[in-house]
């Protein structure tokens, strides 16, 4: 588990949790499916809200790879 701020290693959390599933990507308010930077703030698309949220960092926790 790492909490992070680093765009890209966020929207390569993402990928895999999409894809693989041996990712968790989260923030205080759910789980995120998408990220961005606007205006120099971190905004976080929680899924099942259809917004997005300004957020301070995500939770990035990876699990075993499946087989």
């Amino acid at each position: 588990m790492q909490m992070s701020t680093d765009i890209r290693t966020i929207k390569a959390a993402i990928w895999c949790q999409a894809f693989k599933g041996n990712t968790s990507v989260c923030c205080p308010i759910g789980q995120v499916v998408g990220i961005r930077r606007r205006k120099g703030q971190l905004l976080a698309l929680v899924r099942g809200w259809g917004r997005w949220f300004p957020v301070d960092e995500v939770l990035i926790a990876a699990s075993a790879p499946r087989r």
